[in-house]
């Protein structure tokens, strides 16, 4: 078994590939940019209504849960274009429909807990 040491220069390499990660995400992919754009303006909303800490733990995980998904979606997306060379496979579009249906999940489900949390 071959394990690679961590030392401290290859933690801050791993950590500026997740950054650029999160840049290419925001660069190349449209409905990201729609989600950033929505969670400044969640943040915003809940700064204004001086939300409890447990509103911010709420809201919090359901902006998390949504880029998470988003993320995940995109990656899965584009293993699938460069495994399939953009030919087109029933499998691979299953696999894509699915993933960009877990992003349609945390989204509804994260407006939801955001009608509980701006309006109960």
């Amino acid at each position: 078994m071959n394990q690679k040491k961590m030392n401290m220069r290859s933690r801050a390499n791993s950590f500026g590939y997740a950054l650029n990660g999160l840049y290419e995400l925001l660069k190349t992919e449209p409905n990201v940019r729609i989600h950033a754009i929505a969670t400044v303006v969640v943040i915003a909303a809940g700064l204004w209504q001086h939300l409890s800490p447990m509103k911010w733990v709420a809201i919090s995980t359901a902006i998390g849960m949504v880029w998470i998904t988003e993320a995940i979606n995109t990656a899965v997306e584009k293993l699938c274009d460069l495994w399939c060379e953009n030919k087109w496979h029933p499998e691979v579009k299953l696999i894509k429909d699915v993933a960009a249906g877990a992003v349609l999940i945390a989204a509804i489900i994260s407006i939801v807990i955001g009608v509980f949390v701006f309006f109960f």
